[in-house]
């Protein structure tokens, strides 16, 4: 017999991690470690994954066989399984949620209880039940059996007072208990297709002439002209005259054509493929760097031991055009790589420029697109199809059986972090990959995270560099490379500027500076991290402000839109709540009640009062709600359809804007006074990013930063285009409060309805805590709560939260059992 050990989709109390062992079945024979499977539990089937096979038989129980594969092609590789297996001991966070990841999107699927009348149940008299038994007997007789699932839906009832009226009814036997095995959301996309079969149509089309069927003659004719090179012809692709499936099958039936259903791909780059780029010319420094690249990827081939570069190369520096040589020499030599980019947003544009490059290789991975298109992506690069994966943070966990390469441009973003459960940063989580296939991992930015630099200067990481920006002029039909400077910095001090009495949310430099811009036909960034029209509605009588019902945080205003006049909206950036302004304070009634605070809405607004005559296009989350409006906002401006660009953090982040020669901040201080300990460094990264995307050309460009603390080092730095310079500061910072990167942090957090229960659930596992670190004889650790969380109540849940510092998270968590209902988060990129 042979043995496997299975990780299943289950909570068992006495084990509960629900990883138990069973046999395989000749039938499934060879079974791979990492399959999806169907296992018996008890009187049911949950699926399950493959961890490995047990050469010996366990004593002492009971081995059932295994049931079925639940999807053929559903198997990770070893390098994506390993990691998993690594991830669930040292993140605490149960094996199957972290092998779930990597499981190809859709194929998951549950037993879901059924219920059905019996003969009894036929024949009862309806007016001996209650209204909701009645309603669901009745609903039964005519359906038949149903799930209780669509059960709910049909009868739009609560799910207590259905549960209650399906036990009553099973009590009396009107009703019997099923189960049925839920539908995956995603499967191969199957197209109906017809292929002529006939060396001659003449005596074919002259026996449809004579039945008068010209709709048949006209669909035939169609499937000759379009399979001249002998391909099949999709029923999509005869809309023209409009066939359907019933003319297909009669001219199959007459012998006319073969019929037959094929697989078709749903591509999410269909239609949009560039012409395809050949490498342009690099220039001395780059060439530096390539050698560099090259020399990690023949060491870790040689030595099967992994290289970690650290990319440093200031904005428009040409980093993307080295990413794109290592990954053409990778796939050269029959590997694959993986690209992990922090927004939606960058990965248009970048998927572009390696879509150019290598078409048709190029599999693309984020949650824009459909279930069905990441469903065929995962399978395409499962397959070695695709042998380049390219997607946001969710792609660390792509099938790659042969991967050597792992890229992550802009590696010092946050949103890298995975902020729910189970929460992990796929920079890290691309480290611990790279260690395991023996590949490349190069990291790039031009503002690199401060605990990278500091694995650097510890020789853990080596370093490239790219201190000069890269243009290219054409020279007799030549493209040629050229360096180009980096923008200017201003930073006005918003202080001198109310005290000029200025009170426009521009500042006069930055005014002046957006008429030149017009006038000079170019193209402007105007950038701040805040959605709406306003921050807060305050009452200058009581002082109050307008907060969430459910959070305890303050209400935006926002406009709606298309009617620029109207702003009478107020809404909750984190539950949603929706509300109108009111014209009274809820609190003393005042009628001295206004909005303070500026947000994206506004700015656009101003924008169009001062220039009526410019174009201005907005960019934020609540405009890019729907699938492919990134793109869509991404070519409006690339082709000239607007003059100025207002936006949030997403156009700081690695566009590449050749129009764009004035780059304006509108506030620098939104994040520089938050409690965080990275709020220095979030501030000082924004700046130089979004202060990148000026003079990325050879016109040239400037930058115009407004502050109310110039003097604050992360701004100096950043207008100094000075990354060492912030670097000194902020580490001697680290050091004093022993904050990554001198020491590592979990943070624990819970939420309650009850404020009492929260807190007394907090302090219970701070105890714990402390015991087990003590029983571990962990040294140099310290724990700084528990107490309320900043947000302290969101969506009418009170949350309290314990920060644990301490050398290695794993010494604590790696058989820690973690109470149900906690958030573990490992290495937290934001403590709010």
């Amino acid at each position: 017999m042979e043995y496997v050990q299975v990780a299943l989709n289950a909570f068992l109390a006495a084990n509960t991690e629900a990883v138990l062992t069973y046999s395989v079945p000749q039938l499934l024979r060879p079974l791979e470690v990492g399959s999806l499977v169907w296992a018996p539990l008890g009187p049911r089937r949950v699926q399950g994954i493959v961890l490995e096979r047990q050469l010996q038989r366990p004593q002492g129980f009971n081995i059932r066989d295994l049931s079925d594969r639940a999807d053929p092609e559903a198997v990770v590789p070893p390098p994506q399984l390993a990691l998993a297996r690594w991830f669930s001991r040292t993140h605490a966070v149960r094996i199957w949620d972290a092998l779930e990841l990597t499981l190809p999107p859709g194929v998951k699927q549950t037993l879901e209880r059924t219920w059905r009348p019996t003969e009894a149940g036929q024949a009862v008299d309806l007016g001996s039940l209650d209204s909701r038994e009645r309603a669901v007997l009745y609903h039964l007789r005519r359906t038949g059996e149903q799930t209780e699932t669509e059960l709910r839906v049909d009868l739009r009832g609560a799910d207590a007072d259905l549960r209650r009226a399906y036990q009553s009814l099973h009590e009396q036997g009107l009703v019997a208990l099923g189960s049925e095995i839920t539908r995956p959301a995603a499967r191969p996309r199957l197209e109906w297709a017809a292929r002529p079969v006939l060396d001659s149509y003449a005596a074919a089309m002259q026996s449809l002439e004579q039945r008068r069927a010209s709709r048949l003659m006209a669909v035939l004719q169609a499937i000759i002209d379009q399979s001249a090179d002998g391909d099949v012809v999709l029923l999509p692709e005869l809309r023209d005259v409009a066939a359907s499936l019933t003319h297909l099958r009669s001219l199959n039936s007459a012998g006319y054509i073969d019929l037959e259903q094929v697989e078709v791909r749903r591509d999410p780059l269909l239609g949009r493929i560039p012409p395809r780029e050949h490498p342009p010319e690099l220039t001395l420094e780059q060439e530096r760097g390539w050698r560099a690249i090259v020399q990690a990827q023949d060491a870790a081939q040689s030595t099967k031991r992994a290289q970690t570069l650290l990319l440093h190369g200031v904005t428009g520096s040409g980093k993307t055009e080295l990413y794109l040589r290592a990954i053409g020499r990778v796939m050269r030599q029959g590997g694959q790589a993986l690209v992990l980019v922090p927004e939606i947003a960058l990965t248009t544009q970048l998927v572009r420029r390696f879509a150019a490059r290598f078409p048709d290789k190029l599999a693309v991975l984020h949650s824009a697109l459909s279930t069905g298109e990441r469903y065929d992506e995962w399978r395409r690069l499962r397959r070695g199809d695709a042998q380049v994966a390219i997607g946001s943070r969710s792609a660390i966990w792509a099938p790659l059986p042969k991967l050597r390469l792992i890229i992550v441009d802009e590696e010092h973003e946050p949103s890298f972090k995975h902020e729910a459960t189970p929460y992990y940063h796929a920079r890290d989580l691309a480290l611990k990959l790279n260690e395991l296939v023996a590949g490349v991992t190069i990291l790039g930015s031009a503002t690199p995270a401060l605990e990278t630099t500091y694995a650097v200067k510890l020789g853990r990481i080596d370093l490239i560099e790219l201190r000069e920006r890269v243009g290219r002029k054409v020279v007799n039909g030549i493209v040629q490379a050229e360096t180009i400077p980096l923008p200017p910095v201003q930073v006005v001090d918003m202080r001198s500027e109310l005290k000029a009495g200025v009170r426009s949310i521009f500042s006069r430099p930055l005014q002046s500076a957006l008429h030149r811009t017009l006038e000079a036909q170019q193209q402007a960034i105007l950038f701040l991290n805040r959605r709406g029209l306003a921050s807060f509605v305050l009452c200058r009588d009581c002082g109050s402000t307008l907060e969430c019902p459910r959070c305890a945080v303050s209400l935006a205003v926002h406009g709606i839109e298309g009617q620029p006049d109207t702003y009478n909206t107020l809404r909750c950036h984190y539950c949603g709540h929706v509300d109108l302004v009111p014209r009274n304070c809820p609190t003393c009634f005042s009628t001295r009640i206004r909005d303070f605070g500026v947000g994206t809405q506004r700015v656009v607004e101003e924008v169009q009062t001062l220039y009526p005559g410019a174009r201005v296009l907005r960019w934020d989350r609540d405009v890019t709600g729907r699938k492919g409006s990134h793109e869509a906002l991404l070519d409006q401006f690339l082709h000239h359809k607007a003059d100025i660009l207002v936006g949030t953090q997403m156009v700081a982040k690695g566009l590449d804007l050749p129009l764009v020669t004035l780059v304006g901040v509108i506030t620098a201080d939104t994040a520089l006074n938050l409690p965080d300990f990275r709020a220095g460094e979030r501030t000082f990264q924004l700046l130089a990013q979004v202060a990148g995307r000026a003079g990325r050309r050879t016109g040239g460009g400037s930058v115009i930063v407004q502050t109310y603390s110039p003097e604050h080092y992360a701004i100096q730095a950043a207008a100094a285009h000075n990354y060492e310079q912030f670097y000194r500061e902020e580490i001697a910072f680290r050091r004093l409060t022993h904050y990554p990167p001198f020491s590592r942090l979990v943070r624990f957090v819970t939420q309650s309805p009850s404020q009492a229960t929260v807190e007394r659930v907090a302090r219970e596992l701070d105890e714990r805590v402390r015991a087990a670190l003590s029983a571990r004889q962990v040294r140099d650790w310290a724990i700084i709560g528990p107490a309320p969380a900043f947000l302290p109540k969101l969506r009418d849940r009170y949350r309290w939260h314990m920060l644990v510092r301490l050398p290695d998270p794993a010494a604590l968590l790696d058989g820690f059992d973690v109470p149900s209902g906690w958030i573990v988060d490992v290495d937290p990129v934001s403590l709010l």
